[in-house]
């Protein structure tokens, strides 16, 4: 089997969501080889083997294999490359003409009278000479498949029909039936361009999706059940990748003086490795959320996203405000993420935000657990009616932690527009920026995976 071929596969593979290295592919590749293509079981076995890595990827791989690998009926039936399709019928006066008797149909016969096994034969030959693996959206497969079809030859097929439409009544009646069966031909190469857009283009039309949707400003992303598996595999990402850091930064820097000194003992060959030691440090996160009308769609988003990596961010408490401030830790301990986000803004969304107020309130509740490994992170749009805006506390509760985090899910220009005091908070923040997408959120949470190290 081609490599080409399995390469196809892998990318088919890739597209259904599995994880494949260049290095993985290559073992599947080599492990085919070594089984062999003619047992069908064990080629199958040699690739799951090798290119399944979890559990959870056995049905993906199952259903790509079996698409990808399909059987062809008409492709295993058909003897003879050449029976597939005759030649394309010649123009009368030319040479070929005596073949196809005196009224230049008999041609016309054959053309039509191909099996469904030969059929299938000149498809698969000329599916070959394409790369389907290009396809990205739906609106394609009309393209493919003309592009099928001209390379099976159905070009001189057209140019003969048309011919035929201008002579007399059996011409014509000639004319349609080979109308007829070109319409045949055409259903069966758009049904193999729909399976070859299903292996490769389903795929990558997704992941044109998920770019969308990362980008698109939180007041227009609605809460699809497509956008909570992206926001959840968007943290998962996130969570595997601090926990490699975190893995590598326990081990702390190499300790190169007391590494020599050890290697001594060895004739300078440094056996063991010693590493200096940071103290592990016990951070807190806390976060507040506007969860007011003009917000509540990034409140909603970042709360997810932070509750999808609860086995990461150490100690998170995570309050609500609006015209009332709330702590909603405890919603999350007892629901799922997704109803728990629900109940918190069923309860505290609205109008009438009032962040002087909510400052305040903060203060009287956490003032106790505020320290230096404490990071507080505010996601509002620094809206405040007009009301006291409550600065001083904001910078009473900066001295005593270690950072304080704004996050702004409106453009910068707007930031100080109406009634915004965001130039009242900026300079108690370490950090202050635009909030708006999924892909500002996961720049931001992974900053602050890497600052709490």
């Amino acid at each position: 089997m081609p490599v080409r071929r399995l390469s196809e596969f892998v990318q088919a593979l890739r597209g259904a969501g599995l994880r494949i290295s260049p290095d993985e592919a290559s073992q599947g590749m080599d492990a085919a080889a070594l089984v062999g293509y003619q047992g069908r079981q064990r080629f199958h076995d040699a690739l799951a083997m090798t290119l399944v890595k979890r559990e959870d990827d056995r049905p993906a791989f199952e259903e790509t294999f079996a698409r990808f690998f399909a059987a062809t009926p008409g492709a295993a039936a058909a003897t003879s490359n050449n029976s597939a399709m005759p030649e394309p019928v010649e123009e009368p006066g030319e040479a070929g003409e005596s073949s196809q008797g005196d009224d230049g149909l008999a041609g016309d016969d054959d053309l039509t009278a191909q099996t469904p096994a030969e059929l299938e034969q000149r498809l698969a030959e000329a599916a070959a000479q394409m790369d389907f693996t290009q396809m990205e959206v739906i609106t394609q497969q009309g393209l493919y498949t003309r592009r099928l079809l001209m390379n099976m030859g159905m070009g001189a097929v057209d140019d003969r029909i048309l011919q035929l439409d201008q002579g007399d009544a059996p011409r014509q009646a000639r004319a349609e039936a080979l109308r007829q069966w070109r319409r045949e031909v055409r259903e069966q190469a758009a049904g193999h361009v729909r399976r070859q857009f299903l292996l490769h283009g389903a795929g990558k039309g997704r992941a044109l999706r998920e770019q969308t949707m990362r980008a698109v400003p939180f007041r227009h992303l609605r809460e699809f059940q497509e956008v909570k598996t992206l926001v959840r595999r968007m943290a998962r990402r996130l969570a595997s990748l601090h926990q490699r850091r975190m893995k590598k930064s326990r081990r702390g820097m190499l300790d190169a003086r007391r590494t020599l000194v050890a290697g001594i003992r060895h004739d300078g060959v440094p056996a063991r490795l010693h590493w200096r030691q940071r103290p592990v440090q016990k951070s807190r996160v806390m976060v507040i959320c506007d969860v007011s009308s003009s917000v509540s769609d990034a409140a909603r988003f970042l709360l997810q996203f932070l509750y999808a990596m609860n086995d990461v961010l150490p100690r998170v408490r995570s309050f609500a405000f609006a015209s009332r401030f709330d702590e909603i830790s405890e919603d999350f301990q007892r629901y799922s993420p997704d109803v728990a986000v629900g109940r918190v803004l069923d309860r505290l969304s609205g109008s009438g935000t009032d962040y002087g107020e909510m400052f305040a309130d903060f203060w009287r509740r956490c003032e106790r657990e505020l320290d230096s490994h404490t990071t507080v992170i505010i996601l509002g749009d620094a809206r405040n009616n007009n009301l006291p805006e409550g600065a001083e506390v904001l910078q009473q509760i900066r001295r005593r932690v270690k950072q304080v985090w704004w996050l702004n899910p409106e453009a910068r220009s707007r930031w100080n527009s109406g009634d915004a005091v965001m130039d009242r908070y900026l300079p108690h923040c370490r950090l202050a920026r635009q909030c708006a997408s999924l892909d500002d959120l996961e720049r931001i949470v992974d900053s602050l995976l890497k600052g709490l190290n």
